[in-house]
């Protein structure tokens, strides 16, 4: 008894340091492993799901960087095999369910939701709205932004500016056709995105609509710097040790259109140094109308610590540009169909036509057209918005989930606090019960007519409440009324032009392929480019 009761000592002895550390290591993981895997609140709620994924996030890291972010279609993969409710990962859960989508994203007062902190910070705009962590810092810092982004400022500020970009944009057209040349729409819709929401954050443009080559560059930067996201949001400390490195040393190390976007961001900044050394109510007193970011610098309801010139920065590269990517893929994929349906185009130029609609017709008035409206929500709806997990954490509320789907006894589980949540537009704007034939551009239905029955009315309620490219609740898109005014000014003048597709695909320019955490194409794809056969 006496020798085996002296054998661990024997053999910890015996130990090299190199066989020592092996076996803390392995220890560990074994630690690690049985906590994950049985002994967190999470795994005792018993939540179907792979047990690799709930082992480590090493298989989300193999499906989003290996395979080049295909963990999206992978996590719809795993709710057909497991149902509506998955562990995708060592604190996460999906849920494909759209009836708990408001349990999720819109809770309701007295109930907090946070955002996640490693998810998060892979964006590299840490002080931004998009970027605040908790409920109550994201909170103050979109009080401060709404007046701006209310519907009635957006239809009443932005109308001209709307109507002059329009403009500009279809001399593109005329420009096009006359030189016979090829207009990349993506390049172009970037432009015209871009050229207003800088104009609304800064009193000044680019003008990008004047150098699609400029506009070509930095589309396609914004480009790259999501594609490093999934690497990000992975290997974070990457980010932190470069930041040690001198720049010149960074510099070189950089893709080149990571160091164009390290540029772009350098340009505004500058701007944002600019505007903290003017004056307040400068631009006031001058006549000018207040920029958001002159507004920001003269609230005076929010500390001085929300008014340094890294918070602003950030909250302005991703105002920019998340004010320019996004609408840039609607627009382009409502003109692709456009071009590649006569029939969606027959029916909008007649719904334009019946309501005398014109050049002068206001954002306002195009948005309440039905069928341009739907054409806008399917835009929406296949893109995605964002198509990362975009995950919320309850801090301090156990939720409660209960599969119905089962033929058997309907089963409940349990979500302990300060589990990483999402429901993801691809999993919700793919629901064939709500959206039959889901991968069809289909206007129609978004509409009502005057014989609509009772289910097709409660059917296109149920799938606007679906529509989460704009996110729902407190934390949904502040931008998404100055989305959908730049959409109908748009959708209006594509119908004033007839064009053909020039070497363009569905499936490798259009359909959502890759999650960076926006709906990306075939990774080849040069944009939706069109011919311009002449105005209508």
């Amino acid at each position: 008894m006496a020798g085996s009761s002296s054998f661990p000592y024997l053999f910890l002895q015996q130990l090299t340091v190199p066989s020592a550390l092996v076996l803390c290591f392995l220890s560990s993981f074994a630690g690690v492993a049985l906590y994950r895997c049985f002994l967190s609140p999470l795994a005792r709620s018993k939540i179907p799901g792979p047990r690799l994924a709930a082992l480590t996030s090493w298989y989300e890291c193999y499906y989003d960087v290996v395979q080049q972010a295909q963990y999206a279609f992978k996590i719809k993969e795993m709710h057909a095999d497991y149902g509506p409710i998955i562990r995708i990962g060592p604190n996460d859960v999906s849920i494909s369910d759209p009836d708990f989508t408001d349990t999720v994203y819109v809770p309701g007062p007295g109930h907090k939701r946070d955002k996640d902190h490693a998810k998060n910070k892979a964006l590299g705009v840490d002080s931004s709205v998009g970027g605040s962590i908790t409920h109550d810092l994201h909170r103050r810092r979109r009080e401060a932004l709404n007046l701006f982004f209310s519907s009635r400022r957006i239809h009443q500020g932005l109308e001209s500016e709307l109507k002059a970009r329009s403009e500009q944009m279809e001399s593109v057209f005329a420009n096009a056709k006359e030189t016979k040349t090829v207009v990349n729409l993506s390049d172009l819709y970037y432009a015209f995105a871009n050229d207003i929401v800088h104009k609304y954050c800064f009193g000044n443009s680019p003008n990008l609509l004047s150098d699609l080559d400029l506009a070509h560059t930095r589309r396609t930067n914004v480009a790259a710097v999501l594609g490093s996201v999934k690497v990000m949001l992975h290997f974070g400390w990457i980010r932190d040790l470069m930041e040690l490195l001198p720049l010149s040393v960074r510099w070189g190390m950089m893709p080149p259109g990571v160091r164009d976007m390290m540029t772009f961001r350098a340009e505004i900044r500058q701007q944002i140094d600019r505007l903290l050394a003017a004056a307040t109510g400068l631009a006031v007193k001058n006549g000018a109308a207040p920029s958001i970011f002159t507004h920001l610098r003269d609230n005076g309801s929010l500390p001085e610590s929300e008014k340094t010139a890294q918070r602003l920065e950030d909250e302005a590269v991703l105002m920019t540009m998340a004010g320019s990517y996004s609408p840039m893929l609607s627009l382009a994929t409502a003109h692709y169909y456009l071009v590649s349906r006569p029939d969606i185009m027959r029916k909008l130029r007649a719904e334009l036509a019946d309501n005398k609609s014109s050049v002068q017709s206001t954002a306002q008035q195009l948005e309440q057209l039905p069928y341009l409206s739907g054409i806008i929500h399917e835009a929406h709806r296949l893109t995605f918005g964002l198509t990362g997990r975009n995950p919320r954490v309850c801090p301090d509320e156990t939720l409660v989930y209960t599969d119905t789907t089962s033929t058997n006894t309907p089963k409940t589980y349990t979500i302990p606090p300060g589990t990483s949540i999402s429901v993801s537009t691809l999993l919700i704007h793919t629901n064939k019960t709500l959206f039959p034939d889901p991968w069809k551009f289909d206007p129609s239905r978004w509409m009502l007519t005057p014989s609509s029955t009772e289910d097709e009315k409660e059917a296109v309620r149920r799938r606007q409440k679906a529509l989460l490219a704009f996110n729902r609740g407190p934390r949904g898109c502040i931008g998404a009324h100055l989305a959908n005014a730049e959409m109908a000014v748009a959708v209006a003048a594509m119908a004033r032009w007839d064009m053909e597709l020039f070497e363009t695909s569905e499936e490798e320019d259009v359909r959502f392929r890759h999650d960076y955490h926006v709906m990306c194409p075939g990774l080849g794809s040069k944009g939706v480019r069109v011919q311009v056969l002449g105005r209508h």
